[in-house]
């Protein structure tokens, strides 16, 4: 009853503003709140509010689509031309992999309430948290028409905010293809405050409207803490969010600062390859270390894996910091299949094996093997849409390890 009155006074409100209908070649940009593990989402436009436990009478509905991939769109005005903004109501749900509903509905909101025909991109993404983390990822909601996308870094507030020409304070600049996020692949080495923005081109080279509000991000150096791996801990997870949702990063859940020296793809002989120039320079006291999936999977031996940590724990013993390693986590071949078209390894399980077995020898480390692991040995799909990432519940499951070990031994 409570909802139906809530719905009840929405059309109220909507009704009593007098919205004219869209203008030829307008759009708008509608976003909500990003779901937890959501892969995509179910966007529905209908001619009346609807209660989130129902379905909307198929009459009513003017438009749908289950394959938008961030927590917003943009939609050309064709697809409503014959309504007025305040005669229409749109409501999301979270989807998985198979197109499955993992959620309900949202509230329904008036259409009024998206942003017409603005010229500037949408960014989505928590880059206040701080530390930045050492390869950052740019994300934003796509633009209609959008060929592809200019990305520039500053290292000072743009001076033409919201402008076309680049700033006078560039320090990096990206082409990005059609999408909604990039990784950037230069690590920030410097310590400083940045700023990033994005801009739209369409399929003539041309902008399409304005660079988006710059964005700041910080880097630090001298962290007590820092996180080092592959891209379980670089972040993102269920197949369509990246690390610039630090949800889907396991120091996100940690109750101290952490420095995020994980990079996407790497193999255990990156971590080691990379760590004089990468690791150092941050002098972290700990040093979180999870690394060998991408190793494993790949065919790597498990030999070659212990090798390679062998030597990125010696090198921190030398230079002053406590290593605390991680179990490899479980995979689930069947899903990476599905999800990447990619084989995995048929030795994986032993090897595997044989790897966490050597990390359990160490004076410090934290089992997240165990708690991830269903009854199989796999990384069910609860913890992770794709068989390798595990998502937010699986990326609080390693938090929470963690903070359980560091209760039982104290960091000095």
């Amino acid at each position: 009853m409570l909802q139906r009155i809530k719905i009840f006074f929405l059309m109220v409100l909507c009704m009593t503003l007098s919205i004219p209908a869209f203008a030829a070649g307008s759009k708008i940009q509608l976003q909500w709140a990003s779901a937890e593990d959501a892969v995509m989402y179910e966007l529905e436009i209908a001619r009346e509010p609807v209660d989130t436990n129902i379905n909307a009478p198929v009459d009513k509905v003017v438009y749908t689509t289950t394959t938008i991939y961030t927590p917003g769109t943009e939609l050309s005005a064709d697809l409503i031309k014959n309504y007025n903004l305040n005669q229409l109501y749109f409501r999301v749900r979270p989807l998985d992999f198979n197109k499955a509903p993992v959620g309900k509905f949202s509230r329904p909101v008036c259409l009024k309430s998206g942003k017409l025909d603005t010229n500037k991109p949408a960014i989505i993404g928590d880059y206040k948290r701080e530390p930045a983390p050492l390869y950052n990822v740019y994300s934003w909601i796509p633009v209609l028409n959008a060929a592809s996308y200019r990305i520039e870094v500053t290292n000072h507030v743009p001076e033409n905010p919201n402008g076309v020409v680049p700033s006078k304070y560039h320090v990096r600049t990206f082409d990005a293809p059609k999408g909604f996020d990039y990784y950037d692949w230069t690590p920030y080495l410097e310590a400083g405050t940045y700023y990033w923005r994005v801009l739209a081109i369409d399929e003539n080279q041309q902008p399409i409207g304005v660079y988006s509000d710059a964005i700041a991000f910080k880097v630090k150096k001298n962290c007590k803490w820092a996180a080092f791996g592959d891209s379980i801990t670089h972040g993102g997870g269920a197949i369509s969010n990246p690390p610039s949702d630090r949800r889907y990063t396991y120091p996100y859940y940690l109750p101290f600062e952490v420095k995020n020296l994980g990079r996407s793809g790497d193999t255990a002989k990156m971590l080691n390859d990379r760590f004089d120039r990468e690791v150092l320079p941050f002098s972290p006291k700990y040093l979180l270390i999870l690394g060998g999936s991408n190793s494993i999977r790949g065919g790597t031996s498990a030999q070659e894996v212990i090798e390679s940590l062998t030597e990125i724990k010696e090198k921190c013993l030398a230079n002053g910091i406590r290593p605390i390693f991680l179990t490899v986590p479980p995979l689930n071949p069947e899903r990476i299949q599905a999800v990447f078209n990619q084989p995995t390894a048929e030795a994986w399980r032993e090897e595997l094996a044989k790897v966490n077995d050597f990390i359990k020898t160490q004076p410090d480390f934290v089992d997240i093997y165990t708690v991830l692991a269903d009854d199989r040995g796999l990384l069910p799909v609860k913890y992770s849409q794709d068989g390798l990432h595990p998502d937010i519940s699986g990326k609080k499951e390693i938090g929470k390890a963690i903070k359980e070990y560091l209760k039982k031994h104290p960091m000095k």
